[in-house]
């Protein structure tokens, strides 16, 4: 079989089977099946059902626990501590995020912390959801002290993971503003990744192991790091991120990147922030003066070789509309490898790929 393509619904479903094939309870199954299907709907693929045999490689490998239950563990009117019990990061993530979105309306803000949990997806997924209930969220994720493959400025070791940061903020007729990206240049994937490890990359993606640039991602693999965006600042924001997300929370710190690898590995720690614009100001001032500012930007005269100015949000929105129509396609590879973890549970694949395309 080559490349195949399937429906949401047919990935959804496969998906689901697999995770509760793995151990997991059918309510958290889903809502890491939807989590994924929904990453690839909006374009981000790195964290889509490709990530299917990888979240059960964690599960083999005893980094994370599929049966585990997220829990709230300690909480006040305005703060919400939830543990993970090393299952599953979305259902953890979704959690601490619902229990957060009341404490907001009633109290203005509402922090959150997740701990002891698997890799919690894309972080526009928390910010989408806050916005669509129209509140304000900030949302941020570290590898919970198991650092990564990110060097800090001016160093040649790594430190850090790609420590994502995402924010989400209503509109009135608008779409919403969704940012969601990592702090380093780009994803580690899309070298470890890459079909040719000696082809030439851009320089200020990555150092080699001496902290030269690395030319190739055969250099970054054999000990090399990624670079943080915009130097010293993006090296600060990640930073900030390992700082919230990892000594905030608890999780731990990247103090010691060769401590041997057990549960949690893999995972996450995340921190979030919700407000209500009503504590604030005026909700229809608010949407109005939200809604002229995007439209503003949308006007403007576009840049050569731009077809026009978007705003954050909008390219994932469009490329949903593509993905409904068209489906989900993943490479024969990685089709072979979700073929793999189905089966070793006697999950039956060739039901959800039947018909599919190929």
């Amino acid at each position: 079989m080559g490349d195949v393509t399937l429906s949401e619904s047919q990935w959804r479903d496969l998906a689901r089977r697999i995770f509760v094939a793995w151990g997991a309870s059918e309510e958290s199954a889903a809502c890491v099946a939807r989590s994924l299907v929904d990453s690839d709907s909006a374009g981000v693929s790195s964290h889509g059902v490709v990530r299917i045999a990888d979240y059960i490689g964690h599960a083999k490998a005893g980094w994370i626990r599929p049966e585990g239950t997220a829990r709230i563990v300690r909480e006040t009117e305005t703060t919400t501590i939830v543990d993970g019990g090393y299952g599953f990061g979305q259902p953890a993530a979704h959690l601490a995020l619902d229990a957060s979105l009341p404490k907001a309306r009633r109290n203005g803000i509402c922090a959150a912390s997740v701990i002891h949990c698997g890799h919690v997806g894309r972080l526009g997924e928390y910010a989408e959801k806050a916005a669509a209930a129209g509140l304000v969220a900030i949302v941020a994720a570290s590898a919970a002290g198991n650092g990564g493959a990110v060097v800090p400025f001016g160093g040649a070791e790594r430190v850090f993971s790609t420590n994502p940061i995402a924010a989400g903020v209503p509109a009135g007729s608008h779409i919403p503003f969704i940012m969601d990206f990592a702090t380093s240049v780009v994803a580690a994937g899309k070298l470890e990744l890459a079909a040719d490890k000696d082809m030439p990359i851009p320089e200020g993606w990555a150092v080699d192991a001496e902290g030269k640039p690395a030319r190739t991602p055969r250099q970054f693999l054999d000990g090399g790091g990624l670079l943080t965006f915009g130097g010293h600042k993006g090296y600060a924001l990640a930073l900030l991120v390992e700082l919230l997300c990892s000594a905030m929370t608890g999780a731990g710190v990247p103090v010691n990147p060769k401590k041997e690898h057990g549960l949690g590995y893999g995972g996450n720690a995340a921190f979030l922030i919700v407000l209500d614009i009503g504590h604030f100001t005026d909700r229809e001032r608010f949407a109005a003066d939200v809604d002229g500012l995007f439209h503003r930007l949308e006007e403007v005269r576009p840049a050569p070789g731009f077809a026009r100015v978007m705003v954050p949000g909008a390219p994932e929105a469009a490329r949903r509309q593509k993905t409904r129509k068209e489906g989900i396609r993943v490479e024969a590879a990685i089709w072979r490898r979700i073929e793999e973890v189905a089966r070793e549970r006697h999950v039956n694949p060739d039901a959800a790929a039947a018909g599919a395309g190929s």
